[in-house]
Protein backbone atom coordinates (compact mmCIF):
# COMPACT_ATOMS: atom_id res chain seq x y z
CA UNK A 1 0.00 0.00 0.00
CA UNK A 2 1.57 3.25 -1.13
CA UNK A 3 0.27 6.51 0.25
CA UNK A 4 0.13 9.74 -1.69
CA UNK A 5 2.35 12.46 -0.27
CA UNK A 6 0.64 15.10 1.84
CA UNK A 7 3.66 17.40 2.15
CA UNK A 8 6.36 18.66 -0.15
CA UNK A 9 9.56 20.60 0.36
CA UNK A 10 10.58 23.77 -1.45
CA UNK A 11 13.83 25.52 -0.54
CA UNK A 12 14.10 23.72 2.82
CA UNK A 13 10.53 24.69 3.81
CA UNK A 14 7.52 22.42 4.30
CA UNK A 15 4.31 22.89 2.31
CA UNK A 16 0.97 21.08 2.33
CA UNK A 17 0.36 19.82 -1.20
CA UNK A 18 -3.45 20.22 -1.08
CA UNK A 19 -3.40 24.02 -0.84
CA UNK A 20 0.32 24.87 -1.21
CA UNK A 21 0.28 26.45 2.25
CA UNK A 22 3.51 26.64 4.20
CA UNK A 23 3.57 24.52 7.36
CA UNK A 24 5.71 25.27 10.40
CA UNK A 25 7.61 22.01 10.92
CA UNK A 26 7.82 22.84 14.63
CA UNK A 27 4.03 22.39 14.80
CA UNK A 28 4.37 18.68 13.95
CA UNK A 29 4.61 16.24 16.85
CA UNK A 30 8.07 14.72 17.22
CA UNK A 31 8.01 11.06 18.26
CA UNK A 32 11.40 9.86 19.43
CA UNK A 33 12.17 6.24 18.56
CA UNK A 34 15.34 4.86 20.17
CA UNK A 35 17.26 2.49 17.92
CA UNK A 36 17.74 0.03 20.80
CA UNK A 37 13.98 -0.11 21.30
CA UNK A 38 13.27 -0.86 17.64
CA UNK A 39 16.16 -3.27 17.16
CA UNK A 40 16.80 -5.22 20.36
CA UNK A 41 19.55 -7.30 18.72
CA UNK A 42 21.01 -7.19 15.21
CA UNK A 43 18.00 -7.50 12.88
CA UNK A 44 15.68 -8.62 15.72
CA UNK A 45 12.87 -6.07 15.86
CA UNK A 46 10.50 -5.17 18.69
CA UNK A 47 7.15 -5.83 17.02
CA UNK A 48 5.19 -5.02 20.20
CA UNK A 49 6.70 -1.55 20.34
CA UNK A 50 6.04 -1.01 16.63
CA UNK A 51 2.40 -2.11 17.03
CA UNK A 52 1.92 0.42 19.84
CA UNK A 53 3.57 3.10 17.68
CA UNK A 54 1.22 2.26 14.81
CA UNK A 55 -1.81 2.54 17.11
CA UNK A 56 -0.59 5.94 18.32
CA UNK A 57 -0.11 7.15 14.75
CA UNK A 58 -3.56 5.89 13.75
CA UNK A 59 -5.07 7.92 16.62
CA UNK A 60 -3.23 10.98 15.33
CA UNK A 61 -4.55 10.27 11.85
CA UNK A 62 -8.11 10.24 13.21
CA UNK A 63 -7.42 13.57 14.94
CA UNK A 64 -5.94 15.05 11.75
CA UNK A 65 -2.51 15.68 13.28
CA UNK A 66 0.92 14.81 11.93
CA UNK A 67 4.20 13.48 13.31
CA UNK A 68 7.87 13.43 12.54
CA UNK A 69 9.49 10.13 13.50
CA UNK A 70 12.79 10.86 15.21
CA UNK A 71 15.38 8.07 15.18
CA UNK A 72 17.49 8.22 18.34
CA UNK A 73 21.02 6.87 17.97
CA UNK A 74 21.62 5.11 21.28
CA UNK A 75 23.97 2.40 20.02
CA UNK A 76 27.34 2.73 18.27
CA UNK A 77 27.05 4.13 14.75
CA UNK A 78 30.68 4.28 13.68
CA UNK A 79 31.09 1.88 10.75
CA UNK A 80 29.33 0.74 7.58
CA UNK A 81 27.83 -2.38 9.17
CA UNK A 82 26.30 -0.41 12.03
CA UNK A 83 25.00 2.16 9.56
CA UNK A 84 23.34 -0.61 7.57
CA UNK A 85 21.69 -2.04 10.71
CA UNK A 86 20.51 1.45 11.66
CA UNK A 87 18.99 2.14 8.25
CA UNK A 88 17.39 -1.32 8.13
CA UNK A 89 15.83 -0.82 11.58
CA UNK A 90 14.10 2.40 10.52
CA UNK A 91 13.13 0.96 7.15
CA UNK A 92 11.46 -1.85 9.13
CA UNK A 93 9.79 0.80 11.30
CA UNK A 94 8.49 2.51 8.14
CA UNK A 95 7.07 -0.80 6.92
CA UNK A 96 5.17 -1.28 10.17
CA UNK A 97 3.56 2.17 9.96
CA UNK A 98 3.23 2.28 6.16
CA UNK A 99 -0.53 2.90 6.24
CA UNK A 100 -0.39 5.77 8.74
CA UNK A 101 -1.17 9.02 6.94
CA UNK A 102 -0.17 10.93 10.07
CA UNK A 103 3.55 10.32 9.43
CA UNK A 104 4.97 13.36 7.67
CA UNK A 105 8.43 11.82 7.59
CA UNK A 106 11.66 11.19 9.46
CA UNK A 107 14.21 13.42 11.12
CA UNK A 108 17.77 12.71 9.97
CA UNK A 109 20.02 12.21 13.00
CA UNK A 110 23.19 14.30 13.02
CA UNK A 111 25.15 11.14 13.93
CA UNK A 112 24.19 9.52 10.62
CA UNK A 113 26.85 10.42 8.07
CA UNK A 114 25.18 8.74 5.06
CA UNK A 115 21.80 10.46 5.04
CA UNK A 116 21.44 9.81 1.30
CA UNK A 117 21.51 6.04 1.90
CA UNK A 118 18.83 6.41 4.60
CA UNK A 119 16.57 8.45 2.32
CA UNK A 120 17.14 6.17 -0.69
CA UNK A 121 16.35 3.00 1.28
CA UNK A 122 13.11 4.36 2.71
CA UNK A 123 12.04 5.99 -0.56
CA UNK A 124 11.89 2.62 -2.32
CA UNK A 125 8.54 1.86 -0.65
CA UNK A 126 7.79 5.08 1.22
CA UNK A 127 8.16 7.92 -1.27
CA UNK A 128 5.58 10.02 0.57
CA UNK A 129 7.96 10.89 3.41
CA UNK A 130 9.66 14.22 3.91
CA UNK A 131 13.01 14.42 5.69
CA UNK A 132 13.85 16.92 8.41
CA UNK A 133 17.17 18.08 9.79
CA UNK A 134 18.37 20.28 12.61
CA UNK A 135 21.90 20.31 11.20
CA UNK A 136 23.23 23.80 10.53
CA UNK A 137 24.81 22.86 7.20
CA UNK A 138 21.74 21.57 5.35
CA UNK A 139 22.21 22.38 1.68
CA UNK A 140 19.86 19.83 0.15
CA UNK A 141 16.75 21.79 -0.80
CA UNK A 142 14.61 18.65 -0.49
CA UNK A 143 15.20 18.46 3.28
CA UNK A 144 13.28 20.63 5.71
CA UNK A 145 15.62 22.57 7.97
CA UNK A 146 14.02 23.38 11.31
Amino acid sequence: MKLDPIFTVKENKLYKIADNSQVDAASLRRIEIPWSTVEMEDEIYNEEFLAVLRDQLKQMETAGTFAILVPIVDKPLTNDEQTEYFINAYNHTARRVKDCESVAGFELPVELKDTAAFIEKLAIKHAQYVYFSKAENVTDGSIVKY
